[in-house]
């Protein structure tokens, strides 16, 4: 199929653009732009009156240009305008609305309605399977919605789903639309209302605590501001995301800013990504895309999935900003990255931008200076042992480590690293705990006071009335840019070393190549009543390959850990892809893996006499 050329002619100036800002570290001058009041449901209902016939989405229904559906900026604020007057109908407008949409056109459209009826919207995904069930009714018990507007396919599951909510739950409207809730009756729509709490985004982690991260119109806005005064304004601006719409990286680094700015957004689905991830860049190759993103492993899948006959088929060279936003971003990554696409597709390494950010800050928070290559330090790993950021004299050097920067804080914005024992600012040169502090930061958790207290109300000495966002990630700051070592509780301590769990897993990942994930923490030993390392790896092959590898994995997986970090693991468990437990987003969930280790429900091939695992309590 010929694909159609996006639009890319130049935007219309009008006042809902904003002009490029100014980029500088650390703590900057405010925002020189409209000031925050101006909503999304309100800039997509001026982008439909001013700029009606112009493409707003591109949704490739099959992963694949063959079957392309577009909407322009009017035909999504008609369907946005549809489901705010449904809600009104049914008295739901002002309330809290589950989105457990396919992603797709209508999850944009039933987003905006959401908010344009003045409810708060809560992303979430389909509740397909057990343990996308699970969560899904975790969110629903915390945040306690008027609503649930989910796909039609539920419509039988809504009784079964009812019982399984504790007693003395409130009645939830099960609303499940077909293609006519989206078109409306022609009516002349309601006057656009705002909630105070425009979204509770969820994290994509644990299943048994889940915490809603309260975001206003304000917060949403200001997002869109920063990226955009980060990226600067381009005229021929085209996007791609397979992201889920649901994920904090999918919606606002995505779909909001996609409007918010003004320029298409060819969208495909993450289960067609997984599926074949050729797909996301013959997308960028078909639709002459400038600006995309993916975490960490989705680089990784590229450049291990794709045939060379595939890659003879793409061009990337029309890629000039690529949002790479796994903390911590592997410089080994985007190197493979580079290696396999850069000399075929036209690729340029100078258009990946290593990020940081979190939904507790509405999404971000630092990213590379535009125009610059990817900087990667190498630091004295004995030093970074002990929280000290030393240059080690070459990347050769013995036990020199990479840390790849996420570059400078966002306008407006500042950042400050912390002990975070004695919530003391570190010296220069150390690596602590990293507080945020701006417009982006949340308001707190929903129903979570003490836990909204103590994330988000941190102060520091001298500053008085400022108060700081806890990440609860460590980092360091150098030269103005923020460098992220790692999670606060995934670190690892043996005998006063501090070890990052991503740099053990990243050593056992390359001792052999059919090795897929892997996950790396600490438990107490009950042989020698400290703390010792326990490996998890997948093996890429069948139990029978498995069994003739045992030996050799295990050794190769050792030495690696043992002669790169100096410490010998006490466990190294073998098993099938999916032993490493992952979230929906691509993290690997470490604590989760390790609580199955300990009660021995983690995935394994038939054990082997040469099998041993620690004794741990």
């Amino acid at each position: 199929m010929e694909t159609e050329p996006l639009e890319t002619e130049p935007l219309e100036t009008e006042p809902l653009e904003t002009e490029p800002l100014e980029t500088e570290p650390l703590e900057t001058k405010p925002l020189k732009t409209k000031p925050l009041g101006t909503s999304l449901p309100e800039i997509l209902q001026e982008r439909a009156r001013t700029q009606p016939d112009r493409l707003a989405f591109r949704f490739l229904q099959d992963g694949t240009s063959d079957q392309a559906v577009d909407w322009t900026y009017h035909e999504l604020a008609v369907r946005a305008e549809a489901v705010a007057a449904e809600l009104g109908r049914r008295g739901l407008d002002g309330g809290r609305v589950v989105l457990a949409v396919d992603p797709g056109l209508d999850y944009v459209a039933g987003l905006f309605g959401i908010l344009r009826a003045g409810c708060t919207a809560v992303p979430s995904f389909p509740p397909i399977g057990k343990r996308a069930m699970a969560r899904f009714l975790s969110i629903v018990v915390d945040c306690a919605p008027d609503a649930v507007l989910t796909d039609p396919r539920f419509s039988g599951q809504a009784g079964q789903f009812d019982e399984q909510l504790p007693g003395g739950s409130p009645q939830i409207e099960w609303i499940f639309p077909g293609e006519e809730f989206y078109l409306g009756t022609g009516k002349a729509a309601a006057p656009l209302r705002l909630a105070d709490q425009a979204l509770l985004q969820y994290s994509s982690g644990s299943t048994g605590d889940p915490k809603g991260i309260v975001l206003t119109h304000d917060n949403l806005v200001s997002n869109c501001r920063v990226l955009e005064a980060h990226l600067g304004m381009e005229p021929d601006r085209v996007g791609c995301s397979w992201l889920p719409p649901y994920h904090d990286m999918g919606l606002m680094g995505t779909i909001m800013l996609a409007v918010h700015g003004g320029w298409p957004l060819v969208m495909l689905s993450p289960v067609h990504f997984v599926q074949d991830p050729y797909r996301w860049l013959k997308a960028i190759t078909d639709h002459r895309v400038t600006i995309t993103v993916g975490p960490n492993f989705a680089f990784d899948l590229c450049a291990s999935s794709i045939g060379d006959d595939e890659l003879r088929t793409l061009d990337l060279s029309t890629l000039r900003q690529v949002f790479c936003g796994s903390e911590p971003v592997s410089g080994a990554t985007l190197g493979t990255f580079h290696e396999r696409f850069g000399p075929v597709t036209g690729f340029n390494p100078s258009s990946v931008i290593p990020c940081y950010g979190l939904a507790e800050a509405t999404l971000f928070v630092s990213g590379k200076p535009e125009g610059e290559g990817v900087r990667t330090e190498w630091l004295d790993g004995t030093a970074l042992e002990l929280g000290e950021v030393r240059r080690a004299p070459d990347r050769e050097a013995a036990g020199a480590v990479g840390v790849v920067s996420c570059g400078v804080i966002a306008t407006g914005h500042e950042v400050v690293v912390v002990d975070p024992d004695s919530a003391q600012p570190v010296p220069t040169a150390r690596i602590g705990e990293i507080w945020v502090s701006g417009p982006n930061v949340a308001s707190g958790y929903l129903n979570r006071p003490e836990l909204t207290a103590k994330t988000f109300g941190a102060t520091l000495p001298g500053r008085a009335g400022q108060t700081y966002l806890r990440t609860g990630d460590l980092g360091f700051l150098l030269d103005g840019e923020l460098f992220v070592t790692g999670r606060l509780k995934d670190l690892i301590v043996i005998s006063g070393r501090n070890l990052y769990p991503q740099d053990i897993e990243d050593s056992v990942q390359k001792s052999h190549s059919a090795l897929r994930r892997t996950a790396a923490f600490s438990v107490r030993s009950t042989r020698r009543e400290e703390e010792e390392v326990v490996v998890v790896a997948e093996f890429r092959g069948t139990p029978g390959e498995f069994a003739a590898e045992e030996g050799r994995l295990r050794e190769r997986v050792t030495a690696a850990v043992t002669a790169e970090h100096g410490v010998k693991p006490g466990a190294v468990h073998f098993g099938p892809p999916g032993v490493v437990l992952m979230t929906t987003s691509g993290k690997i969930r470490r604590n989760a893996t390790k609580a199955a280790f300990v009660n021995g429900s983690l995935k394994a091939f038939p054990p082997s006499p040469a099998e041993s695992q620690v004794s741990v309590r």
